[in-house]
């Protein structure tokens, strides 16, 4: 099974019996991905997919490890901790589906995973993504420094 054949389920099998993987995602992953906001990482995630009523799937998908983002403040890599546990549901049936239904199409006998598992851990990141106190791009802290420096002395035109 290649890597990325690991995030694809087939779905006429859970039907007969539960599927379980641990995946291991690694800074390939995110950028297999195509995506900006999560530069790399290494995290492992347990999925656990089983065949629910009315044509449903439940997705579960237990994960921890870190991811490298961007630092809100000096724009530098920072390595953040993510620990997460998501369910999903996806299914064949759109006539009773809720919010919390993905509907797919019924030709579709596969299943891929890889986005829904970077949402679970993009969702669960903190919303400030910063180097602990002191150990931000000194460089560019002291760019925004002399500019907060130079907005302080400007003309207050207010009078």
């Amino acid at each position: 099974m290649s890597s990325k054949d690991a995030y694809i389920v087939p779905l006429r099998s859970v039907q007969h019996e539960a599927v379980a993987r641990t995946l291991h995602l690694s800074n390939d992953y995110f950028a297999d991905l195509e995506q900006s906001e999560i530069i790399g990482g290494d995290v492992k995630v347990e999925m656990r997919v089983r065949f629910g009523a009315g044509d449903t799937y439940l997705f579960t998908y237990k994960g921890e490890g870190t991811v490298v983002v961007a630092c809100d403040r000096c724009l530098d890599p920072t390595t953040i901790p993510i620990v997460f546990e998501e369910e999903l549901r996806v299914g064949y049936d759109d006539d009773n589906a809720d919010a919390d239904l993905i509907v797919i199409p019924f030709s579709q006998t596969h299943y891929d995973t890889a986005w829904d598992i970077f949402e679970s851990i993009a969702l669960n990141l903190p919303l400030q993504r910063v180097h602990p106190e002191g150990e931000c791009n000194a460089d560019m802290m002291s760019r925004f420094s002399a500019e907060e420096d130079s907005e302080d002395n400007s003309t207050d035109f207010s009078s």
